[in-house]
């Protein structure tokens, strides 16, 4: 799931969840490339200045960090620390529009290309075959190893590391088919994920069907998206149908479908963004990010203007998919100091890694030697050190020969 990346021809990093990227993507973007990833830092009174790169390298990269720091919360969550907030809910809405938006981006471009072209319907068939393919070799391998395993550990293990309850409850082949009550502990994600391949390739064709009024359908979406978002509560979300979360993975697919047409009018007018243009961004973004950081941590500017939410009883997920959606719109037109961060190489790598991490951190976090130290310091780096040596490992033997096999058929 904890969905994608990598196959961008000019050496684009999209978060590892998305390895699987059509080169149609890179040569898109190539002439813009050409004429805008040359300089990227001007003197000021003698002063070389950096400033954000805005060529689509920069564009995708900065996803990798995204996703490296949705993984840095999960982890933070069932380690035992921040138990007062919902750090592994927000990271896991995180992967889910990451993932929609990386792959309805894809998709849309790819189908834009076979619209333009006339295709045929054994064309437009062989792409939708390659595209499911590609995200069965993508995320399934490791998920399969990891079902298979579990079945061969004592039960002991499965209800340490899983929560197996009984030890009937753990049935293999109900596991790797999906099965709603055989998601046990963080396999709840994936059949999540792959439900929503099917709806993505309607969603993007519809999209496209509907020519220049496209926006229009928007509207009611994105009212039905913050309406769930506000008045839906999602706690129980083991075994929660698509349903529940269908608002999230949709606002993520929104964004890409808003940026995709953004971006093609830009190109198709010359569209320059001038200095008001910039500074409306970046006060939109700042109430953005305000906005979200206040969900996330449960307070900030909820308390500072004395609109402090109330206690919660109960482990949900909060609603932060929209907010997330329209930052990552807006660092992919007018990257700024934010992507910058999130290029940060640890958090990129953390962000290829991310799948691995996600599903076997808790054999480090535990297991008893790590989960019975006191000390926060010791347990903190022998944590995160171990989980990146195992995720790194399972990475490079599990997840990308399974990609990079594929890819070569």
């Amino acid at each position: 799931m904890l969905e994608s990346q990598r196959d961008l021809t000019l050496h684009i990093q999209v978060p590892d969840d998305h390895s699987v990227q059509h080169q149609d993507f890179t040569q898109a973007q190539q002439t813009e490339q050409n004429s805008g990833n040359v300089e990227i830092s001007k003197e000021t009174n003698g002063v070389q200045q950096s400033k954000p790169n805005s060529s689509p390298v920069a564009k995708i990269l900065f996803l990798d960090g995204v996703r490296g720091t949705a993984v840095i919360f999960v982890v933070t969550q069932h380690t035992g620390y921040m138990h007062d907030i919902f750090m592994g809910a927000v990271g896991v809405d995180a992967f889910f529009v990451l993932s929609s938006f990386l792959l309805t981006m894809i998709f849309m471009k790819k189908s834009t290309k076979l619209f333009a072209e006339n295709a045929s319907y054994r064309k437009w068939g062989y792409t939708l075959a390659d595209y499911f393919s590609k995200r069965f070799f993508r995320v399934y391998p490791l998920f399969a190893l990891l079902s298979i395993a579990l079945w061969l550990m004592p039960f002991e293990y499965k209800q340490r590391y899983y929560l197996v309850k009984q030890p009937e409850d753990f049935n293999l082949f109900q596991t790797l088919t999906f099965h709603p009550e055989h998601r046990h502990y963080l396999m709840w994600t994936l059949p999540l994920e792959i439900s929503y391949y099917f709806i993505l390739p309607a969603f993007v064709l519809a999209v496209l069907k509907l020519g220049r009024f496209w926006w229009l359908s928007f509207v009611p979406l994105y009212v039905w998206v913050i309406h769930e978002g506000l008045y839906t509560t999602r706690d129980n979300f083991y075994r929660q149908p698509l349903s529940m979360h269908l608002p999230t993975f949709v606002a993520g697919s929104m964004a890409a479908v808003i940026f995709v047409k953004l971006e093609a009018w830009i190109k198709a007018t010359g569209f320059k963004f001038r200095t008001l243009h910039v500074v409306a961004f970046r006060v939109v973004e700042a109430v953005l990010i305000a906005a979200y950081l206040s969900v996330v941590f449960r307070g900030l500017f909820f308390n500072w203007l004395g609109l402090s939410l109330p206690p919660s009883t109960r482990y949900i997920m909060p609603f932060t998919s929209v907010k997330l959606s329209l930052l990552i719109i807006i660092e992919m037109l007018q990257p700024s100091t934010v992507s910058q961060i999130f290029e940060w190489v640890v958090l990129r790598y953390l962000g290829k890694i991310s799948f691995s991490v996600y599903l076997l951190h808790v054999f480090v976090i535990f297991t008893p030697p790590i989960k019975q130290m006191t000390n926060y310091y010791d347990k903190t780096f022998a944590v995160f050190g171990l989980v990146i040596l195992l995720a790194t490992t399972s990475y490079y033997l599990v997840e990308y020969p399974s990609c990079d096999g594929y890819s070569t058929k």
